[in-house]
Parts: structure tokens; C-alpha cells; sequence
């Protein structure tokens, strides 16, 4: 049975009056991808500082290996290697002498270094300075210097921030790899695709909450509407004579029809859409992540717009 490596119970943050973390409980199992996944402003960087210790918590627990997580505490802090939204690097220092800096401070053997650099396509860069890196530079050198420990738990947040598409795809390339040979990883983003494709599991984050937790496949099994089918026809044919055959909803996007359904419902779906000998086309798609945190997002706002007019 796979065990938990980190864990938050009743994890709760506070800046003045406003709650930016509201009482979350949550175990992220060894060996897995987890993706916290939320707006900005959601609250997923404030749980990721939280979980490296570089804020304390209001209320609640978090443990790493059973370590107990709160500032200054080494020994939890070895846990694990970070790699921070926004990476603040010494301008006047060269990519090697960088990484001898983060290398010396942890102990770490020279060797690894130009290992790291090479895998963050940096080995040809590394007598330059990285004051004179580019935002895209600048993120792949702290993923370098997140690698050099060679930490069994990485702590990302927002980690393809500034990437551009060939190194975005690379980045995820590793960062596969890397879990493959039993790297714990644990990423913030707001990017659907990114989380879509890389994540065991997903916590979905909206207002400090986790509201919503699991596989992508089992999160799609919750979704109120987890088939989309697709029709375009030949000559025009009218929403009414549509809505005559079909009982489920939908809409007109660009030429086509866009009728949502159940699994069990898309049999029917296509029967009768092959009723209509203007049919030229049909496609079928599964619901993807981006339709189901976008209706998640839709029921908590209307669930605080019926609260606050006082509904019951």
C-alpha cells in the first residue's frame, strides 16, 4: 500500500480579516504527480508556501515523512527541493558559479552540477551570468539548482512560468522521467493542459478550498456532462428542429452543433442525429479538465450569488 508523504489536517491561513486557506486536509501519496490546480488568487502558492515552510499556518498541521512543517524546521526542510513562482538569482554570478553557491550551502557533491545544467539545456551557458538570462533562462536555472539534491519530493509552483513552448515541453519530459524513477512531485498551476497532461491526481482549488480532489478519470466521472458530439450539416437546420430530436442541451459554435450527454445517453445521441439526412459530420470528444473546472467554478458562483440574495 502506498503510503502518504505529506499531509495537511485542518490547514487554515489568514492575512488580517481575509482567509486565504480554509481548513484544507489533504494527503499526497509517495511516487505521484499531484497538481494543485486554481486562479489566481485561489490560494494553491499560499499552500505551497505553507508546505516549504516559508509562511506559518493559522491553525492546522502539515508533515512531510512525518516531520512536522513549520519555519525553520531543518529537518523537514531536507525533505524536499523547491522551486518557487518567481526565482530571485545573484545577477553578477555565473550559471556554475550559481549552482557551486546552492551546491556548498546543502553539501552537495561538484559533480551534479553540470549534470543539472546539461538537463536544463544551460551546459553551454554556464561561464555566463545570470543577470543577462532571459525570464525562460532564468526559471530553467532555478529548476537546475531544484535538481541539484537530487530530492525524492519536488515542490513546484507555477513551474513553466516564463518557458517557452520547446522548453515547456522538455521541462515535463524530465519532470516524467524523474517521477518514473521515483520522484515525488507536487506542482501549482493554472495551466488545464499542463495539469491535464502531468497529474496523477488534482486538487482543484476556488477561494481556499479544495473543491474538488482526485484522478482526472475520476473527476470526469463526477462531471454532470462527460460526452460532447459534435454535428455539422450540410444545408441550415434550424436549433428548433434539432431541439425536436434531441433532449439534451446544446449549442451552435462555429458551423457546429455541440450537444452534451452522459456516457450512457451517446448511443441515442447519434441515433437520432442520424435521423437528419442533412448530416455531413459528426465527431465525439470526452469532457477534458477545462470543462470541468469551468462548471465547478460556474456552481460555486452561483451557490454564493444564491447565498448572498438570501435564497433557501
Amino acid at each position: 500500500m502506498t503510503e502518504a508523504i505529506v499531509t495537511f489536517v485542518n490547514v487554515s491561513k489568514k492575512y488580517e480579516k481575509k482567509e486565504v486557506v480554509k481548513d484544507v486536509s489533504l494527503q499526497i501519496n509517495e511516487g505521484e504527480i499531484f497538481a494543485l490546480l486554481g486562479h489566481n488568487g485561489a490560494g494553491k502558492s499560499t499552500l505551497i508556501k505553507m508546505l516549504t515552510g516559508l509562511i506559518q499556518t493559522n491553525s492546522g498541521e502539515i508533515t512531510i515523512n512525518g516531520n512536522k512543517m513549520a519555519p525553520f524546521q531543518k529537518e523537514a526542510k531536507k525533505q524536499f527541493s523547491y522551486l518557487p513562482e518567481i526565482m530571485k538569482l545573484f545577477p553578477h554570478l555565473t550559471a556554475k558559479e550559481t549552482l557551486r553557491f546552492f551546491a556548498e550551502l546543502q553539501k552537495i557533491p561538484e559533480e551534479n552540477e553540470d549534470e543539472v545544467l546539461e538537463l536544463v539545456g544551460l551546459g553551454d551557458h554556464k561561464n555566463d551570468k545570470v543577470g543577462d538570462f532571459s525570464k525562460g533562462m532564468t526559471q530553467r536555472m532555478g529548476f537546475a539548482i531544484t535538481l541539484l539534491p537530487k530530492s525524492k519530493l519536488l515542490i513546484l509552483d507555477e513551474p513553466t512560468s516564463g518557458l517557452d513552448p520547446y522548453w515547456a515541453i522538455q521541462f515535463k519530459k524530465n519532470l516524467k522521467q524523474l517521477n518514473k524513477e521515483g520522484t515525488t512531485v507536487i506542482f501549482a498551476s493554472h495551466i488545464l493542459s499542463e495539469v491535464e497532461e502531468l497529474a496523477d491526481r488534482v486538487g482543484i482549488m476556488s477561494d481556499g478550498e479544495i473543491v474538488a480532489l482526485g484522478s482526472i478519470q475520476e473527476l470526469k466521472s463526477r462531471a454532470t456532462n462527460k460526452i460532447k458530439i459534435y454535428a455539422a450539416f450540410d444545408e441550415s437546420v434550424s436549433s428548433a428542429a434539432i431541439r425536436k430530436e434531441i433532449k439534451q442541451p446544446f449549442f451552435y459554435e462555429k458551423g457546429w452543433y455541440v450537444i452534451s450527454c452522459d456516457y450512457e445517453e451517446k448511443l441515442a445521441v447519434i441515433h437520432s442525429l442520424q435521423k437528419f439526412k442533412e448530416l455531413k459530420d459528426m465527431e465525439m470528444k470526452e469532457i477534458t479538465l477545462e470543462d470541468i473546472y469551468q462548471e465547478l467554478l460556474q456552481k460555486r458562483y452561483h451557490e454564493k450569488v444564491f447565498h448572498y440574495k438570501g435564497g433557501n
